[in-house]
């Protein structure tokens, strides 16, 4: 397997972290009552649990894109160095941007998140080189 698909498969084993850490955190701020239920009454996690939340919906969001790219660049024969930097940087950035999502001081969490597009943008710049 190359190095890029096992960044792809790092993203996978990421998403399904946060997404766990996210489900656990919603459990606990809005009870298994309403998480067991149908959620007819519209709820939101607050707080640290909240950014949890929307980390993960954020990776949910740009996730495609970089399935996507590691798709065309496979299917083009075109894998090489900068789809595998990109892969990795993708999943490096992607792994940061949680906790800076949660903790860090604003502006840190853009530049993980421009950071993982530019892997994306190396991913796909492979097809071109």
């Amino acid at each position: 397997m190359t190095s890029d698909l096992w960044a792809l498969l790092a993203a996978l084993v990421l998403a399904s972290f946060q997404l766990t850490i996210a489900s656990v955190l919603t459990l606990r701020q809005l009870g298994g009552t309403w998480v067991a239920g149908p959620r007819d009454e519209q709820r939101e996690v607050t707080g640290i649990s909240g950014r949890f939340v929307r980390a993960h919906r954020n990776l949910l969001e740009i996730f495609p894109q970089f399935a996507a790219a590691l798709f065309l660049v496979h299917e083009a024969h075109a894998a090489g160095s900068l789809s595998a930097v990109g892969g990795w940087l993708f999943v490096i950035a992607r792994l940061v941007y949680v906790p800076a999502y949660a903790f860090a001081p604003p502006g840190v969490r853009p530049i993980c998140w421009l950071s993982a597009w530019l892997g994306i943008v190396l991913i796909v710049a492979d097809v071109f080189v």
